[in-house]
């Protein structure tokens, strides 16, 4: 596979040497290498490049009739072609020269004799066709080095592309980097290029045409945060992620800058936020606009709610609490029941004990829930008002409330007449009970005014009305429930709006 090169007198010579080397020779003599390879080509040449070379070399000075590039493969533990494309890269560099196709045979060249007629050197055809076609890709605008054009032809040699895909690439760069860029600045996506296994110029067009896509995405970013700077790759990449593996669109990514406003406007500041709005969102395949404007939603009213506890600070549980509300209840009434274990100092989590006790009562929306609330807190404070009248300690219960609620509702009594009526019961011995005796009678007679009911108190004198509230009197339907002790100061908001509606229905 392998020759070494010497001028033709040495090659007349070795043809009519009568000896040779036993062939376990090779193993325990040496193989000089030139101190000018070292020094100038080593440096520089990948290290199964290196190894090629040298092995060859040994070869040359030890050769073996049998040896052909799969040997040389399997010696070396690499792929054929592995092989064959570290000596295209010496062929380049003019270290060895392509003797024969079929059979594949190399002569290596001496540096010596190289650097005497280095016009006797042949440069690898390909990869001179290669070359031409590189500067042609672009013209005049900008003229390739040697090195420049070696890293494309390697990306064409180790990543597998093809020279059209290479060539595409470059002009790719030069649109969108300007004519001046970097050749090293293609890398990343010449190697993403062969990962993706991108073959066929339809394939190129599709590859670069969303990486385009990811370029234009980030500068309009970029933008939206108040920069000028053009995309570099680490933003770009970044981009490329919220989008293929977060799955955000771009337009719920440039929804979400706005966040950016509280804090530095900047592409990792943006990136923590996504993150943020991603795991709140479940971690879902696509994040479109209508999530993003969900969760703004979510977080506002899971903040006003946190704030309707007496709360300062948002806690990401009140979010989920919120979240999981809001797919049962609408906002308004989730708000006005977070008020209502606010004044009782609960918690969040008693939020949805109360909107289901209100649901089950027929109370649908914030409306309904504040008129409930309206009413609960008018009843506290006329019973607040008896008590205190009747100069009572203890707290009045569900029976009491049934009452109250009968005088306002039923026989449509106003706050002013019933605490002026509860004059009547002071001094008895269940002032609740003979107050609800002696508005039913009026009710019954159509007494509405306070005048009236001092007339008619005149007109029946006092004793009646003291042995009426010595003795059990008229029983009311409200008197049937089971008395309990309201005296504690444990009894919370919800409990009692659920007590006051059970004996309204």
């Amino acid at each position: 596979m392998v020759y070494f090169l010497i001028d033709d007198m040495e090659k007349e010579g070795a043809r009519r040497m009568m000896f040779a080397f036993e062939d376990r020779f090779a193993l325990f003599d040496v193989t000089p290498v030139d101190n000018q390879f070292i020094q100038e080509y080593l440096p520089g040449a990948k290290g199964d490049y290196v190894r090629v070379y040298l092995y060859g070399l040994m070869r040359c000075y030890h050769p073996d009739t049998e040896m052909n590039e799969d040997q040389m493969a399997h010696d070396l533990g690499m792929t054929k072609e592995d092989v064959m494309a570290a000596y295209r890269y010496w062929e380049r560099r003019g270290l060895v020269r392509r003797v024969s196709d079929e059979p594949v045979q190399f002569q290596y060249v001496s540096l010596r004799h190289s650097a005497m007629a280095p016009d006797a050197v042949k440069i690898d055809p390909e990869y001179e066709a290669f070359g031409e076609a590189l500067h042609s890709a672009f013209g005049n605008e900008r003229r390739l080095h040697g090195g420049e054009i070696q890293t494309c032809y390697e990306w064409v040699e180790e990543l597998k592309l093809s020279r059209e895909a290479v060539i595409m690439l470059m002009k790719y760069m030069a649109k969108t980097k300007g004519k001046n860029f970097s050749v090293k600045s293609a890398e990343k996506l010449a190697a993403q290029m062969a990962e993706e296994n991108i073959r066929t110029v339809e394939q190129v067009e599709d590859f670069l045409g969303r990486d385009q896509e990811m370029w234009n995405g980030t500068k309009k970013v970029l933008r939206k945060l108040g920069k000028t700077n053009l995309p570099s790759e680490d933003q770009v990449k970044m981009y490329r992620g919220w989008r293929t593996d977060w799955g955000f669109t771009h337009e719920a990514i440039m929804a979400a800058c706005a966040e950016t406003a509280k804090g530095d406007p900047t592409m990792g500041h943006l990136e923590n936020i996504l993150r943020l709005i991603r795991e709140r969102c479940g971690e879902k395949s696509v994040i479109d606009l209508e999530d993003i404007e969900a969760d703004r939603k979510i977080r506002a009213g899971s903040s006003k709610m946190t704030a309707a506890l007496g709360k300062s600070e948002w806690s990401r549980e009140n979010y989920t609490i919120y979240r999981k509300l809001l797919e049962k209840y609408p906002d308004d009434m989730i708000q006005q029941a977070a008020k209502a274990c606010g004044r009782s100092q609960q918690s969040a989590g008693e939020i949805e004990k109360m909107l289901e006790s209100w649901s089950s009562k027929g109370i649908h929306t914030g409306d309904e829930a504040k008129q409930y609330i309206r009413e609960f807190d008018r009843q506290s404070e006329i019973l607040s008002e008896l008590r205190s009248a009747w100069g009572l300690k203890s707290r009045m219960g569900q029976v009491e409330r049934a009452m109250l609620s009968k005088w306002l509702n039923e026989y449509g009594y106003d706050r002013r007449t019933i605490t002026a009526a509860a004059k009547f019961a002071s001094g008895t011995e269940k002032p609740m009970a003979y107050l609800d005796k002696i508005l039913g009678d009026y009710a019954e007679k159509g007494i509405r005014t306070i005048g009236e009911m001092e007339k008619e108190r005149k007109e029946h004198g006092k004793s009646a009305g003291k042995s009426a509230g010595k003795s059990e009197g008229r029983k009311v339907s409200a008197q049937n429930y089971t008395q309990r002790d309201y005296s504690g100061g444990g009894t919370s908001v919800a409990d009692m709006m659920a007590q006051l509606q059970e004996e309204q229905n």
